[in-house]
């Protein structure tokens, strides 16, 4: 093997040692001066925490993350990386600002508008095809930049709105990350040997702050909107490239159906949004105003810890990911109804195991009168 290809395995492992290493080592850092500056989170009527906990994990994750790509990619073999650099700092420090200052929504959806055009419009980073999806091929310019920037918008969004209890958002992450640098690393080529170092670094950035995230006691910390957001925002980005390539791609381990993939990858975020949204609007709500109806809350009210909830969840996805791979051959709209299917009647299995436990707790809390008991046993007889 040539000193280039052994140079590009070795950035490929470094790349989320270092990641990982950057991140593990800063994180106890930023916990003591988030303690000191009050940079936390406190709790109220829809937080599921206790305490005052640390909400800006995200600069740890921001800082390993770059580090690791600017050790690692090659920018003459990915063109694209700068403006998808630029895109996420700019990203990074619209959620910084929101976790600090607090943003108004109007301001950080623009921003986040401004930071996708980074890489969509400037790097040329989009959804050119639909992959025969309803016999639907190749697309015009505008709408691929229109569908693009959508797409970009729900993945961050979906992932911003999941980060509701320990280990959720960057377990989904990591699954995401780890699944993506893989196919790319299998698909092989140039270009994807370098959105391989961006995934797997993503991956060794997120496992320390899991690891604190989900495990910690004394320095437990919150991955706040700039992590959120930023994860939201590399994940679309590996989701439009993973399409792409896929399309593109002759390779043995090309996958047809990858945009059914991806749906099913980011399938828990996706639909557990479209759900609430769809349940804040039939209760006349604006479906941006925050509630506790997502499936995490379910489960939660259930009697599931947050660890024992953040499992269910990661398992769910794990097999949804396992079922779209394994189907791969199926007709896409088959295999899109079939992942959708299962997602609602998960949803909808927790749905009646909660109204049942509020039944019975509800039955258990009314005091037996034997007067209304006779009373309804004389109306029977």
């Amino acid at each position: 093997m040539s000193f280039i290809g052994n140079l590009l395995i070795a950035k490929q492992i470094l790349a989320p040692v270092l990641a990982f290493m950057v991140s593990f080592f800063a994180m106890p850092i930023i916990i003591r001066i988030a303690v000191k500056k009050e940079l936390v989170a406190k709790p109220n009527h829809r937080t599921s925490h206790k305490g005052r906990i640390p909400n800006i994990g995200g600069v740890s994750i921001f800082i390993g993350f770059t580090i690791a790509l600017l050790f690692a990619v090659n920018i003459s073999l990915y063109p694209s990386f700068q403006y998808f650099l630029l895109g996420l700092i700019f990203m990074f420090f619209i959620g910084l600002r929101d976790d600090i200052l607090i943003l108004s929504a109007r301001k950080k959806f623009l921003g986040e508008i401004i930071a996708i055009l980074a890489f969509v419009v400037l790097g040329d980073i989009r959804i050119t095809n639909l992959h025969n999806f309803f016999g639907i091929g190749e697309i015009h310019y505008t709408f691929s930049i229109l569908l693009s920037v959508l797409v970009c918008l729900v993945i961050i969004n979906a992932l911003n709105l999941i980060d509701g209890i320990d280990g959720l958002a960057s377990g989904i992450g990591i699954i995401a990350s780890l699944f993506f640098g893989i196919c790319f690393l299998l698909i092989g080529n140039v270009m994807n040997n370098q959105l391989a170092i961006v995934a797997l670094s993503l991956f060794g950035a997120l496992v320390p702050f899991f690891i604190y995230n989900v495990f910690g006691t004394r320095n437990k910390i919150f991955m706040g909107d700039a992590g959120a957001l930023c994860l939201g925002f590399i994940i679309a980005l590996l989701s439009i490239e993973f399409c792409e390539v896929n399309l593109a791609s002759t390779n043995l381990f090309n996958l047809d159906t990858a945009p059914i993939i991806v749906v099913s990858v980011l399938i828990l975020p996706l639909f557990d949004t479209f759900r609430v949204f769809i349940i804040r609007m039939s209760q006349g709500k604006s479906p941006f105003k925050p509630d506790k109806n997502h499936l995490h809350h379910n489960l939660l009210a259930l009697g599931f810890t947050h660890k024992k909830a953040t499992s269910i969840l990661l398992g769910f996805t794990g097999l949804f990911i396992a079922i779209s791979l394994l189907g791969n051959a199926l007709p896409r709209w088959v295999l899109l109804v079939i992942i959708v299917g299962l997602a609602v009647i998960f949803s909808e299995f927790l749905k009646i195991k909660l109204k049942n436990k509020q039944t019975r707790e509800r039955n258990i809390r009314m005091p037996y009168n034997p007067h209304i008991s006779d009373i309804h046993e004389n109306v029977i007889n």
